[in-house]
């Protein structure tokens, strides 16, 4: 059983390439208050949040600005290694919320994964695009 078999983005994938991909993967467990990464952070890996979650947000000059929660099966570091409008850098700060678990997924792999299958490109760029319109309706840059 691989560790990618109960995550819904990698459904349409055969047990062997979900195999494939583990090799390229690693869980990683976030205690309560520890940051995934700060926003401007070069982009090295993408995050699938396995149990917990994790709050997004900007720092300010007028203090944070909430962009959102990330929980169970949701995704994490996906604008800045897929959004062709944005730098290859963070764009928010993420941290745990609570004690979480995620399966990081290392940015070549998850790139290579998504040319080579138009359905995973897809569901993270309708991800994306929620995202983006999100924040534009709630004046987040």
């Amino acid at each position: 059983m691989s560790i990618l078999d109960s995550i819904e983005l990698f459904s349409s994938l055969t047990s062997s390439e979900r195999e494939t991909l583990s090799l390229f993967c690693q869980e990683r467990l976030l205690r309560s208050g520890e940051i995934l990464f700060n926003e401007w952070d070069d982009a090295l890996a993408f995050y699938v949040v396995k149990s917990g979650y994790i709050r997004v947000y900007k720092d300010r000059s007028d203090g944070e600005k909430l962009v959102g929660y990330v929980d169970s099966g949701g995704l994490v570091g996906e604008m800045a290694l897929f959004d062709p409008d944005a730098p290859k850098n963070r764009m928010a700060t993420a941290k745990a919320a609570e004690d979480t678990y995620l399966l990081v997924i290392m940015d070549y792999a998850i790139l290579e994964l998504s040319r080579k299958h138009e359905d995973i490109y897809k569901k993270i760029s309708d991800i994306i695009m929620v995202r983006k319109n999100d924040n534009k309706k709630n004046n987040i840059e």
